[in-house]
């Protein structure tokens, strides 16, 4: 009887181990390459399932600047630059980014098909745009005839 909400509190924990055995391995100087890239995948799919409203971009952009800094931590500390360990852990998290933007493209597919990308304007928060509205939309919402 396992629900989403279970698995949501579940990935927090997880979320906790990964980063403090990432933030371990930096300290320490012991992270491989492997190890690296592992546990940034781990970390960032933990990070997404443990909080589900917050956006995957923030979470994500995140969890870089956090390990850009534990990196740069590491350098100071031991003084020398593992730039492909960087590079590994990086890549990893956009990597995991381009199958969320292919997710969202595959549901732009099935609710819109025949929609020019450039018609689907989806920033809006609330039903509150950010783009600001075009002649034609405030006479809609004006109700006048024009429209």
């Amino acid at each position: 009887m396992l629900t989403p909400g279970q698995i949501a509190r579940s990935a927090r924990f997880v979320a906790l181990a990964t980063a403090i055995a990432l933030g371990y391995g930096y300290v320490t100087n012991t992270l491989t390459l492997t190890t690296a890239g592992v546990g940034s995948f781990f970390l960032a799919c933990s990070l997404l399932l443990c909080a589900p409203r917050q956006r995957a971009t923030e979470l994500l952009g995140a969890a870089t600047v956090w390990q850009c800094f534990a990196e740069f931590l590491s350098t100071v500390q031991s003084g020398h630059f593992a730039m492909w360990r960087l590079s590994v852990s990086i890549a990893t998290l956009g990597c995991v980014m381009a199958v969320i933007r292919v997710q969202h493209l595959r549901d732009l597919t099935r609710h819109s098909p025949d929609t020019r990308l450039a018609d689907l304007d989806r920033r809006t928060v609330g039903g509150i745009g950010v783009i600001p509205r075009t002649d034609a939309q405030l006479a809609e919402l004006r109700h006048d005839e024009a429209a």
